[in-house]
């Protein structure tokens, strides 16, 4: 199973959500404390006010309406939310707004700002006769109130801001991220050995940098690997002259031996024979050096230059397959040669296509191999670290050119030994799918 890995822009993400969260909170915590702060004083101030101008009116008009009407001042039904008392030096009550109550707010006189019972904040001061005093109240449910109220109000103005701010940051962190991306599909394209796949110019800064290493990186490995394909190209070509040599004097061999020995000599020049074909293919792989020689090609045709001794093979489909013919052909050659030496008799060849992708199998009526070795065959392939003789040098030349061509080799399920070379299933580095 593979590891799920962290996401980077995960872990941006959850960062600004905690930022976010944390900032939210002491921004709360900022207003309700200000808020709070900022709503006294204009409460406060609002009853010194509201005491100062009831001062100017008594001083207006000192004498107040007859006693007769008791201690409540006329007035029309509403709801007081700062209310007042005038008093007597001894604390008698003499006049009153509807909504105070009916006991002095402070038990003893206090000049200004003060804290009265029952939950009310007092404003005292004297009248000018020095003689009677006036209270201007607010009850504390009512401050709070206010306090709540404004802090709500300006909590969710807040919020609904940095909300919008935090969807926005968040887009702004995916914008960023989006060259990662875009690196990724272009280091998924690159081919170190295709000068026209090589990695654009980076778009930022952070990113010049892995851009410039992945470039170096490749040039590496290029190098590393023409100088392997020149070796194995060097060797495959030194090995053809001693093999011709071979086969020639194998040849007369088979002219002078007698009959007892003839069948080990066949065998052996068979062996031989095989062995050219493996050099011929390698020699057909790393000539290419990438650049393909791509043509029509019918199996039909292509078969009947590849004789196989001792297998008949039928040729299904006629559909044409775009391909290099000299590199398909070294495919088709090493993979009936496996057939051969497994014991098949019979192999049935076939093209078609499924879009874009150009399919050719190949099936004998041979053994086949176990599933499980089928697995391990298939592991071995590609870019798995799988040993070459697990697969052995055929089915791995076969792979190869599979690759050149932009494809892959998946070895099937089924009677017999089954093979698919799918070409063209990716895009070409200039941006042509096969067909």
């Amino acid at each position: 199973m593979n590891k799920v890995l962290p996401s980077l822009q995960s872990d941006l993400g959850r960062t600004l959500s905690l930022v976010s969260a944390g900032w939210l909170l002491a921004l709360f915590l900022t207003l309700t404390w200000g808020v709070r702060h900022e709503v006294d004083d204009l409460m406060d101030d609002t009853l010194r006010e509201a005491a100062e101008v009831l001062y100017g009116l008594m001083a207006l008009r000192p004498n107040l309406p007859d006693e007769a009407l008791g201690e409540l001042l006329p007035a029309p039904p509403h709801q007081e939310r700062v209310v007042w008392q005038i008093l007597e030096a001894d604390g008698k009550l003499v006049r009153r707004s509807h909504g105070s109550p009916r006991q002095a707010l402070l038990a003893s006189f206090k000049e200004g700002l003060s804290d009265g019972a029952d939950n009310w904040r007092v404003y005292g001061m004297r009248l000018l006769d020095r003689n009677r005093i006036l209270y201007v109240a607010q009850h504390g449910t009512e401050r709070f109130e206010s306090r709540y109220e404004s802090v709500v109000f300006i909590g969710l103005c807040a919020m609904g801001v940095s909300l919008v701010f935090a969807v926005l940051l968040r887009r702004r962190v995916s914008a960023a991220m989006a060259p990662l991306a875009e690196l990724a599909a272009q280091i998924e394209r690159y081919d170190p050995l295709r000068p026209q796949t090589a990695l654009p110019p980076a778009t930022r800064a952070e990113i010049a940098v892995v851009r410039d290493a992945i470039s170096q990186l490749g040039e590496r490995l290029a190098r590393q690997v023409h100088q392997e394909q020149a070796f194995a190209a060097h060797a495959a070509h030194a090995l053809r002259t001693p093999l011709a040599g071979m086969d020639a004097q194998l040849a007369l061999a088979l002219r002078e031996v007698d009959e007892a020995a003839r069948p080990r000599l066949q065998r052996t020049r068979a062996a031989v024979e095989r062995l050219k074909r493996v050099v011929n293919s390698l020699l057909t792989l790393f000539r290419s050096s990438g650049e393909l020689d791509l043509q029509p090609v019918n199996l039909g045709d292509l078969m009947r230059l590849l004789p196989v001794e001792g297998l008949a093979v039928e040729v299904q489909g006629s559909s044409p397959v775009r391909a290099d013919p000299n590199l398909l052909s070294a495919a088709l050659a090493n993979l009936l040669d496996n057939s051969v030496r497994h014991g098949a008799q019979h192999v049935w060849i076939g093209s078609r296509r499924e879009g874009s992708v150009q399919v050719v199998s190949l099936r004998d009526d041979g053994p086949g191999v176990s599933e499980e070795r089928r697995l391990a065959l298939q592991a071995s392939l590609g870019d798995a670290p799988g040993e070459l003789a697990e697969s052995g040098l055929g089915l791995k030349l076969a792979e190869l050119v599979a690759r050149a061509h932009a494809g892959s080799l998946q070895i099937e399920s089924g009677p017999g030994f089954a093979v698919t070379l799918r070409l063209w299933e990716r895009a070409q580095a200039d941006g042509e799918l096969a067909g």
